[in-house]
């Protein structure tokens, strides 16, 4: 569904005006952009993205239409939703449904952090014990 769809969905469910919710239903789906097939919501359509977003957005959005404020989290909970026949994945959800095995191409720098970063990290903490000490 189009992000401006939902928003249609938000305005009647919420009693809003469509532009209330449109930004949220937009960045809700931004994954698409990057990923363009449905499997892109795995990235932002679940419990974590939420929260991501509504810690960066806020717990409320004004509602124009007639006052006050609407739950940011219901807004994306309701879009989630609308999109998964009612219910909110959340990314263990999601990671159930791969099959996960790291191509041999990737093997060198998948989970594998830079050497120089390791090594400063050390040097950083080790600094930190004398100081303590």
């Amino acid at each position: 569904m189009h992000y401006h769809d939902h928003a249609l969905l938000s305005a009647h469910k919420f009693n809003c005006a469509v532009e209330d919710t449109i930004k949220l239903h937009r960045l809700i789906d931004s994954s698409k952009y990057f990923f363009p097939a449905s499997q892109h919501r795995l990235f932002s359509h679940n419990t974590w993205f939420i929260q991501v977003l509504t810690e960066v957005i806020g717990d409320i959005t004004p509602n124009t239409k007639i006052g006050g404020t609407l739950p940011t989290r219901d807004i994306l909970y309701e879009h989630c939703k609308e999109d998964h026949n009612g219910h909110v994945p959340t990314l263990q959800d999601w990671l159930e449904c791969l099959h996960f095995d790291v191509p041999a191409e990737h093997k060198r720098w998948f989970n594998n952090p830079r050497a120089t970063d390791k090594e400063l990290i050390h040097q950083i903490k080790t600094e930190t014990l004398k100081n303590i000490v």
